[in-house]
């Protein structure tokens, strides 16, 4: 890299090229003068040709922490993530880390651990919940640290911060009376099916909307989980892919509910004949068009109502499935193939407290094994 010292006046100053913006490819120079020595010139700009020869140089960037955030996010951050995961993101950021933020306008150099920590508690005093200051928490340190490896700052303040422990809400799940009174409740409702197969089968709200007749085998009994429908804004309702890799996978089903899918074909297939062209052939519906969850979820509350069963969400179905397969001694494993979950351990953090208590027969098994050894 090329440098020289120039006077100016009384004063004395250091121009150096310091290489091309990463991002924009435009050249750039560092510039410092009021050096009332020549000498003494010389030795700032020696020490940022070492930086510079040792890959340690970094000129801290004047952009706010604002117009960082919206070119990081365009240009890097959306591009790697899905359309819908995006779309969320986008919504915090815009809301808080931008319109809602004490450090929107100041310098991204600038910022401090002491800042986001700051942010992170008036958050929490605005009585947002933990979890929605967690994916903040996350938003920061991976903006923070791109700018770090693009040499806009030197150091990454979010990773010293301090973001509150994510508060797990309480999980509600049905008995088996609850359960029945339920489905006798919603026979005959056009997302009687929906529920039926939530109930059976654990799967995800949107894993189920976005449910088509091919992934159905009626032969192998299974139900073959390939994507899900998810809500874009200013698009719409749009079938996405899965969560994660595990939950692509096949979920063994029972007879009963072959012969109610099967029931169902044959009245879609009635209804297609009856609307000929009106008919949008996209999913397992009554008219082929996509379910709107609101309509689903507002059907729930309805007949957990008129059921008089404990009102719960509509992912609490998933987790009333898994709690009577572990209530039952299924093997967590099993469990975690058939919700789709990344890792066992993730279906042991949600459900290990349902987990039977072997304890009594762990110390037999212990005593017995010493008393053969005898």
């Amino acid at each position: 890299m090329k440098g020289t010292v120039k006077q100016r006046g009384n004063t004395w100053t250091y121009i150096m090229d310091i290489g091309r913006d990463p991002i924009t490819g435009k050249r750039r120079q560092k510039t410092k003068g009021g050096f009332s020595r020549k000498k003494d010139a010389q030795a700032a700009l020696r020490k940022i040709q070492t930086e510079l020869d040792e890959d340690r140089f970094v000129d801290p960037s004047k952009e706010s922490f604002s117009s960082y955030m919206e070119f990081w996010f365009t240009s890097h951050y959306q591009k790697r993530i899905k359309e819908t995961t995006a779309s969320s993101r986008k919504y915090l950021m815009d809301k808080h880390l931008i319109r809602e933020n004490p450090f929107a306008n100041k310098m991204l150099s600038k910022i401090t651990t002491e800042d986001i920590d700051a942010f992170y508690n008036l958050k929490l005093d605005e009585e947002y919940s933990t979890s929605t200051i967690r994916k903040l928490h996350q938003l920061l340190n991976q903006a923070f640290g791109q700018s770090v490896k693009w040499k806009k700052i030197s150091f990454n303040p979010v990773i010293n911060a301090d973001p509150p422990s994510v508060k797990k809400e309480e999980m509600k799940i049905w008995s088996f009376g609850e359960i029945d009174s339920f489905l006798n409740q919603c026979k005959g409702e056009r997302h009687y099916l929906t529920f039926l197969l939530a109930i059976y089968t654990g799967m995800r709200k949107g894993e189920l909307l976005g449910l088509k007749w091919s992934d159905i085998d009626f032969e192998k009994k299974v139900i073959r989980i390939q994507r899900s429908l998810s809500y874009i804004p200013n698009k719409g309702y749009r079938l996405s892919t899965l969560k994660t890799k595990k939950s692509k996978r096949q979920v063994p089903i029972q007879d009963f509910l072959i012969k109610a899918l099967k029931a169902h074909k044959d009245r879609q297939e009635t209804q297609r004949k009856r609307l000929g062209e009106h008919y949008q052939d996209q999913n397992c519906t009554e008219i082929g068009t996509f379910q709107d969850p609101r309509n689903v979820l507002r059907v729930m509350k309805r007949i957990c109502e008129s059921a008089n069963v404990t009102p719960i969400r509509f992912h609490d179905i998933r987790h009333t499935h898994a709690s009577v397969l572990i209530s039952e001694g299924v093997d967590i494993v099993k469990v975690q193939t058939r919700l789709g979950h990344s890792k066992p351990s993730i279906t042991l953090e949600h459900y290990a407290h349902m987990m039977p208590n072997q304890d009594d027969e762990v110390a037999d098994i212990f005593h017995n094994a010493l008393q053969k050894s005898r």
